[in-house]
């Protein structure tokens, strides 16, 4: 009989193996043909050329040996399928009990189900280590980083960070994914023909943004996807950086119109005074906008004066008198 210790598990490979599971597990109960009462199971497939893929041995080494790894399934014309399963009630609530503190509703939801039981409640991320140990076993599961032809200047390569998931509304894993590393957008969604779910996709496409967001994930990033990454962090750092739109137009200014410098007046996030609106960074110049109120404090204060002093006109008084 396997006993397992918390003691004898790395917390930081444990959320790498929950962001892991988020982007790649699968878990259900399965009916077999020799029993009659369903069974639990979890399973990651992935697929490698060159033998047992990297990730499952991890995954596999992060749970302290739980589970076990099978294949090659060979096909003509695809590269070898392995896979870590486990196939047992204990082992499936053993791995549920490792994950929990990291995994996403959708797959403690499959696992709910698996076992028969209420689903647990998925937990809040935040910009810790673990949490960017949990982005980075999400990357290594479903990220992809590229690289492609510049639009409008031959020769000159854009990067791009990129991660898929679908689901019925922003999925909770690319919103997490979106707060711990901080950078990115989420688009969707895409009709995804033939499919029951839209399909969104996180992006990092500003060139200043790759390499810090690459950085967040990189103590946990696994062989593959840092082999992946290399060339394009390789790119930005070697070519020189374009500037943005045509400078004709004034968009790469460093100044406004009234002489105030951009990079010390544009300072504060705007607030709608009104509420209901998110704050935002401000596309005006900020000490322009305080001489704007100051002009119009000055102005209410001499019109409240002008009405102070104000003699009571020949007309309105013969009105009063009657």
């Amino acid at each position: 009989m396997r006993v397992w210790f918390l003691w004898q598990v790395d917390r930081y490979e444990l959320a790498w193996a929950a962001g892991f599971f988020d982007g790649e597990g699968w878990a259900a109960a399965v009916r077999d043909r020799a029993r009659a009462t369903l069974r639990p199971m979890a399973r990651i497939n992935q697929a490698d050329a060159n033998g047992v893929p990297e990730v499952l041995t991890r995954f596999q080494s992060a749970l302290g040996g739980l589970g076990r790894i099978g294949g090659p399934d060979v096909v003509a014309g695809r590269r070898d399928l392995y896979r870590w399963v486990v196939s047992s009630r204990s082992d499936v609530e053993l791995l549920q009990h490792f994950l929990l503190p990291w995994l996403g509703e959708v797959k403690l939801r499959a696992l709910g189900s698996a076992l028969e039981r209420p689903p647990a409640r998925s937990r809040h991320a935040d910009p810790s280590d673990e949490w960017r140990a949990w982005a980075a076993g999400l990357y290594d599961g479903e990220g992809s980083t590229g690289l492609r032809e510049h639009r409008t200047h031959a020769g000159h390569k854009i990067a791009e960070l990129a991660l898929t998931q679908s689901g019925q509304g922003t999925p909770e894993v690319l919103a997490r994914l979106s707060c711990i590393v901080a950078r990115g957008h989420i688009f969707g969604p895409y009709i995804q023909k033939g499919a029951n779910l839209d399909v969104y996709r996180w992006k990092v496409e500003a060139q200043r943004e790759i390499e810090p967001a690459l950085m967040t994930l990189w103590p946990w990033l696994g062989a593959v996807k840092r082999t992946q990454a290399a060339p394009a962090l390789a790119t930005l750092r070697r070519q020189v950086q374009l500037p943005r739109g045509n400078p004709s137009w004034g968009n790469r200014k460093i100044s406004c119109v009234n002489g105030h410098e951009y990079a010390t007046a544009r300072i504060r996030p705007f607030t709608s005074r009104k509420g209901g609106t998110e704050p935002r960074d401000s596309s005006a110049c900020l000490a322009c906008l305080r001489e704007y109120a100051r002009r119009r404090r000055e102005e209410k204060e001499r019109s409240a004066a002008d009405d102070g002093g104000r003699s009571i006109s020949d007309g309105f008084a013969r009105y009063l008198l009657k």
